[in-house]
């Protein structure tokens, strides 16, 4: 697969990068993220395709103007407003990996984008000729919608900033009966879309990245307040004007633009001589958060202790009252030996929000009864997958012996133990993923991506079903015949997508299993904070795993376990994503997936601080975890990908892979 971006235009110009460089920042009138960190470099741009920074680097987007960039939380990306309007995305060290958020909006204007909290989403102001600025909000990948969070009353929202957490501050001005702000500034917090005035003649605010303060531009110089206005500290006292504040990521000083130059203060007021000018920066301020990211590796000696591994990192001890990771509702349960009936687990482990463990077929295995009384309080319910064949009445007795309820599922083969999962899941649900039963890539894929959609939140479902290749079987195609017209159907891999092309499936594959996971990951996921990496040779490891990236709403992508080099579309996906991303799951052990690709995935998501590597954490999907500053307690809502979206974006993703 050619290595491509979505918005990438060529250019002969060259780009040049050093250890440690950074990218971006620009544009007119705006303020800044702060997002913390312990190290940062200050950046600044000036409305050309240069980035330069205060080690003397400079980073060129190749065939790109660049503006009102800001840096996201880990430093890796930064968003900015291309010179055709787009809203779009630059890697730190290399300047030709330019992917878009936000098509251009023909008759409206952009500015200032900023990455908000763990870099989920990404906020900007917008104004179309003769309208008030507004503030607009999307997921921070191609394909999402678009919110607008400002109330529509008639005043300008324009300059946001965001920081740590969800809460973003703006600028706010009356309009003059023309489109154009006027009046007398004031600053504060939009949450939803409700106003929450700070104070009064103030504009250009940035938050501090403790949440705590703000800093705004009055009568020319830079101020502080706590989040009520009060406390007030005046940070620049001589005469000249100063705009566009951005505080450092450990809060300690605030950087201003001060005429062309970039120029910096104490922010606690103590400095009250002329500012500190930055030589070699012109243009607009900004500060890279440098935090380390994470891979962690989640294995045992054997399928049964990676599963168990995976169960541990994300679920609680039942028994534990101060144990923060997730509670499991229930554990699904299916066999080890085969994939056939376990295909749709994922899809049902994410919304009956548990674990999917594994045990051969006749009796159940000592480790995975240990991880079943650890994570399940006694009289919870175990879905086991398929009949008596699959998972034996030894096996059974044994489950209700631990004291758990016991709920069978199957049908009369692996299609009807899918079209049975997928009725446990949701009789009606809005999304059905049909992938090939017969072999395991396509359906491993498919089962991450329809779990994420059952999460508690989206107020969605999905399910997976089964085909015979590229034929439907007659259990599926009496599912498929009785499907209410409001249920979309998707076919994940060539085989599923040819055998429900009569039911109007929205295709979805690419020319091998590893394309094929790449697509389903950019047609439902996006802003996701993990990513799970399984070998696409082999099925248990990825499996569990893929139960454990459907509660994490991540994708599950393919790798080629044991090649000397990273995949290609495991390398496309961590670096387009990993503004957001902070975390890498490797499923199985390195004599499944190498540690060439573990370092591989590690390398792309992360910024210039790079990653630290882990193995068997207990802490994934906790708000705090890892060792990266940007974890935020106040996370957003889990994106829904509906239908339409998931074919418009399938239809992009397919245009992407033919580039």
């Amino acid at each position: 697969m050619p290595r491509t971006n979505f918005r990438r235009r060529s250019a002969t110009c060259a780009t040049l990068l050093a250890v440690g460089a950074t990218t971006v920042f620009g544009g007119a009138g705006v303020a800044n993220a702060s997002h913390s960190a312990t190290n940062s470099l200050l950046t600044a741009s000036d409305g050309t395709a240069y980035i330069t920074m205060n080690n003397g680097v400079r980073l060129q987007a190749e065939g790109y103007t660049v503006t009102d960039a800001a840096w996201s939380p880990d430093g890796s990306r930064a968003v900015f407003v291309t010179d055709d309007g787009d809203i779009a995305t630059i890697r730190w060290n290399d300047g030709s990996s330019i992917y878009s958020i936000a098509n251009p909006d023909p008759g409206s204007q952009r500015a200032n984008p900023e990455w908000v909290g763990n870099g989920s989403s990404v906020v900007w102001a917008a104004k179309s000729a003769g309208s008030p600025w507004r503030i607009e909000q999307s997921v921070s990948a191609y394909g999402s919608d678009i919110t607008t969070r400002s109330p529509n009353d008639g005043r300008h929202y324009l300059d946001p900033d965001t920081g740590d957490g969800q809460r973003i501050v703006v600028q706010r001005q009356a309009d003059d009966g023309n489109g154009n702000p006027t009046g007398t500034p004031e600053i504060g917090f939009l949450d939803g879309s409700t106003w929450t005035r700070i104070t009064t003649d103030a504009a250009s605010p940035t938050l501090s990245p403790d949440g705590k303060r703000v800093a705004f531009v009055r009568s020319g110089q830079i101020w502080s307040s706590d989040l009520t206005g009060g406390d007030l500290v005046q940070v620049t006292y001589t005469a000249g004007e100063r705009d566009d504040p951005a505080w450092s990521p450990d809060g300690g000083i605030i950087a201003f633009r001060q005429g062309s130059q970039v120029a910096w203060a104490a922010a606690d007021g103590s400095w009250t001589g002329v500012p500190n000018v930055v030589s070699g920066l012109s243009g607009m301020p900004e500060c890279q958060p440098r935090n380390q990211n994470r891979v962690v590796r989640l294995s045992g000696a054997d399928r049964y202790g990676t599963t168990s591994a995976i169960s541990q990192s994300h679920w609680a001890s039942a028994n534990s009252t101060t144990d923060q990771r997730a509670r499991a509702q229930a554990v699904v349960l299916s066999r080890s030996d085969t994939f056939a009936d376990a295909l749709g687990g994922s899809a049902l482990a994410a919304a009956k929000q548990g674990p999917l463990l594994m045990t051969p077929p006749t009796a159940l295995q000592p480790a995975i009864a240990t991880e079943m009384r650890r994570v399940l309080a006694p009289g919870g319910t175990v879905y086991l997958l398929g009949s008596a064949g699959a998972l034996s009445t030894t096996v059974e007795q044994q489950v209700k012996a631990l004291g758990f309820t016991t709920v069978r599922i199957a049908g009369a083969d692996r299609f009807g133990t899918s079209v049975a999962i997928a009725n446990a899941v949701d009789p009606a649900p809005d999304m059905v993923l049909a992938a090939t039963g017969m072999n395991f890539p396509d359906a491993l894929a498919a089962g991450a991506a329809a779990g994420a959609q059952n999460l508690p939140g989206k107020g969605s479902s999905a399910v997976v079903v089964l085909t015979n290749d590229d034929k439907l079987p007659p259990a599926t195609k009496t599912y498929l015949d009785g499907l209410s017209a409001d249920s979309a159907v998707v076919g994940v891999g060539l085989q599923g997508a040819t055998a429900t092309e009569p039911y109007g499936a929205i295709p979805l594959y690419g020319d091998s299993r590893f394309e094929t996971a790449l697509l389903t990951a950019w047609a439902f996921f996006g802003g996701e904070n993990h990513v799970g990496v399984a070998t696409g040779m082999n099925w248990p490891d990825a499996l569990a795993g893929g139960a454990l990236m459907a509660s994490l709403d991540g994708p599950l992508i393919l790798a080629p376990g044991t090649a000397d080099s990273l995949g290609p579309e495991v390398e496309e996906l961590a670096t387009e994503f990993s503004g957001s991303l902070h975390t890498g799951l490797v499923f199985g052990s390195a004599a499944v997936v190498n540690d060439v690709q573990a370092d591989g995935l590690g390398r792309f998501l992360s910024g210039p601080a790079g990653y630290v590597a882990t193995a068997n954490a207990t802490d994934v999907g906790l708000p705090t975890a890892g060792t990266t500053a940007q974890r935020t307690t106040a996370a957003p809502a889990p994106e829904l990908r509906t239908a339409a979206d998931v074919a418009d974006a399938a239809k992009a993703a397919q245009r992407r892979l033919a580039e």
